[in-house]
């Protein structure tokens, strides 16, 4: 097929080379074909734009990253609360674009969502000229950016507003370059891409230490090769952890401390959260072909994406999954799964002169499965919820606080996101991500909860003395207690509020009208304020 398309003279012109035409013609092949290219993964870029649009969600966690990024631009330093040197976040290079954007005027929310989308457009494309270079098949690359355009994780997570589809990019592309690199320079390539990877999320580094070995051990390149580029990742690596240690005195974010634990219990739910994503979302359709690659023997570069794979997906299982809607810590890993897939499946497409068309055509509908999810089911059903609790909960209860309170206010809460960032108010965090005390506690019952909402301590907040406690961030239609607002999976430490001294005494219970967007009536928000005459 290559021949034709390139204009191979035949034989006995003497001139028996690729590329070459006589005198005379003009070469049309190579050029309508990259045209056609270009238009395609033009149109797959479109549909994947309207694929992430199409949920119109912003994750709450995302607004923990813009109220750092906000503090930082207005001097209060690269902190969640002003004075308080805590490290909630795992995405510094993020943090940092959307710093500069709010110094240049932009719209946090927005400019996070066209960054998102402009990084997974840019998987696209990358994903689809890596794969019309290795493939052999060149039409089963027709099925890569078909592949992750239509995966409703992916999609989803380029438009909410966090790093995801940013790391995605950097390591998508890093591990790319490293699956080729047999020089210094290229090396060199390789691991700058994979340290801005581990500045964009610190699962970076376990990435680069697995690409490293590929390299090494396999002996694909030689140790003095690989020091150029090793010196490049460890000094924009390590300059940023001896930043972090100096500024933070911590060697690790807080939210590893917040979030990690539960032993064999934690790496049952990471278990569990794998084979949900592969089998009711659909990723078996990624995962089916894998065994493919084996036919005829797997290559180097394949390897090299297997290997990565493979260790990712254990230490997402090992860290206990995740608890946000649609597999965010899978996202990132969508393009590796479907290129290693569609790799497999160029196998069994065979000569695309023999009924390859209709082939293809069926392992597109097949590997677009995911898309199913967009649409339905139960994935669908709780990003729904969560959009509502976003959009018509926190935004409007973080507005009415900044509004409303009083000069001096603090508010604890255990949904640090829209509403820290819409009130402006200093902050406790009841779940410990942005709070270091909360997040050193040990929890006996840690790996049984939901992932990043088990580690509470009641009496340390109410040692803070925060003018309100928002034990129920909900606006429900009468302006009522009851005990199962202190009973929920999302934070089990609020049951001892309950029976609380502390809370009797120093606080009493309140409610307040508020009107979110598009509701026809006033709803109301129930919660503790702290008395004027309380003894501090």
């Amino acid at each position: 097929m290559v021949g034709p398309l390139l204009g191979r003279v035949p034989a006995g012109s003497g001139k028996e080379s690729y590329g070459i035409l006589p005198a005379g013609k003009r070469r049309y092949g190579p050029i309508r074909e990259r045209r056609a290219e270009i238009l395609f993964l033009a149109g797959i870029s479109a549909l994947l734009v309207l694929h992430a649009l199409s949920f119109r969600y912003t994750v709450d966690d995302a607004f923990i990253s813009f109220r750092y990024a906000e503090n930082w631009v207005e001097g209060r330093g690269l902190v969640f609360n002003p004075g308080e040197r805590v490290e909630g976040y795992t995405n510094f290079l993020w943090t940092a674009l959307l710093a500069a954007a709010l110094r240049a005027g932009a719209e946090p929310v927005l400019f996070s969502r066209i960054a998102g989308i402009v990084s997974g457009i840019l998987i696209l494309w990358v994903s689809f000229f890596y794969a019309r270079k290795r493939l052999a098949n060149r039409s089963a690359t027709l099925l890569l950016p078909v592949a992750i355009a239509a995966n409703g994780a992916f999609a989803l997570w380029c438009g909410a507003g966090l790093e995801t589809i940013l790391f995605g990019l950097l390591l998508f592309a890093g591990v790319a370059v490293a699956s080729s690199a047999e020089s210094s320079r290229v090396f060199a390539l390789a691991s700058f891409l994979l340290a801005l990877a581990s500045l964009t999320r610190p699962e970076g580094v376990l990435i680069y230490a697995v690409v490293l070995f590929d390299r090494l051990a396999l002996r694909r390149i030689r140790a003095r090769c690989a020091l150029p580029g090793a010196l490049v990742f460890v000094a924009l690596v390590g300059g940023h952890e001896a930043w972090r240690i100096a500024y933070y005195g911590e060697a690790l974010p807080n939210t590893f401390w917040a979030k990690t634990g539960g032993g064999l219990r934690a790496l049952r739910r990471g278990v569990f959260y794998l084979a949900r994503y592969l089998g009711p979302f659909g990723g078996w359709t990624a995962l089916a072909p894998l065994p493919l690659l084996f036919l005829g023997g797997i290559r180097r570069w394949e390897r090299t994406f297997l290997l990565v794979l493979s260790v990712y997906l254990a230490y997402v299982v090992a860290v206990g999954g995740d608890s946000l809607p649609f597999y965010r810590f899978l996202a990132p890993v969508v393009p590796l799964f479907a290129l290693l897939a569609v790799s497999g499946l160029g196998r069994l497409l065979g000569d695309p002169s023999e009924k390859g068309g209709a082939r293809l055509a069926a392992l597109a509908v097949l590997l677009a499965v995911p898309l199913l999810n967009t649409f339905g089911g139960e994935a669908f059903r709780f990003l729904a919820e969560d959009r509502d609790r976003v959009e018509l909960h926190w935004k409007a209860i973080g507005r009415w606080l900044g509004e409303h309170a009083e000069e001096g206010s603090s508010v604890a809460v255990t949904t640090a996101g829209a509403i820290p960032y819409y009130s402006k108010l200093p902050t406790i965090d009841m779940l410990g991500i942005n709070d270091r005390a909360i997040a050193a506690r040990r929890m006996p019952e840690m790996g049984r909860g939901i992932a990043g909402h088990e580690k509470h301590d009641m009496t340390y907040v109410l040692s803070r003395r925060p003018t309100y406690i928002l034990h129920y961030p909900f606006l429900i239609p009468e302006p009522v207690f009851w005990a199962g607002q202190f009973r929920t999976p999302w934070n089990r430490g609020l049951e001892e509020l309950l029976e609380n001294e502390t809370l009797n005494r120093e606080y009493r219970g309140e409610s307040a009208e508020i009107l979110p967007p598009g509701a026809k009536r006033p709803l109301h928000l129930v919660y503790f304020k702290r008395k004027e005459d309380a003894s501090d």
